[in-house]
């Protein structure tokens, strides 16, 4: 299953560049916008600019990938700071890692209304 998940990301994900301490990798994976009123619901509200207005953004990448809470992700001019991450499993085997990211600098407040 973990196999499948990582081929579909390598053939459709994008590249992202995460960032470390000191170390940075390239790995290929998804990162989009959300609006995320409640964990219940996690609906997709795009602005003309692609944003939205809570500037949330949803990350899944390869379990290799190995993200934690407070690395950056770049991709293109901006820079996005994780502040949390988590494995998802299908029975006992970890498939692929999310997490949640706000962009770095700009909405990086944690629980504050932008």
């Amino acid at each position: 299953m973990r196999a499948a998940a990582e081929q579909v990301m390598e053939r459709f994900g994008t590249e992202l560049t995460i960032h470390h301490g000191s170390e940075t990798k390239t790995l290929r994976g998804f990162f989009r916008a959300v609006n995320s009123q409640s964990w219940q619901s996690l609906e997709s509200v795009v602005s003309p600019l692609g944003e939205t207005s809570r500037g949330q953004y949803a990350y899944i990448g390869p379990v290799s990938g190995a993200v934690q809470e407070g690395d950056t992700l770049t991709l293109g001019e901006k820079t996005y700071l994780f502040r949390r991450t988590e494995l998802y499993f299908f029975r006992q085997e970890a498939i692929y890692q999310w997490g949640l990211c706000v962009e770095k600098g700009v909405n990086d407040t944690w629980g504050c209304q932008s």
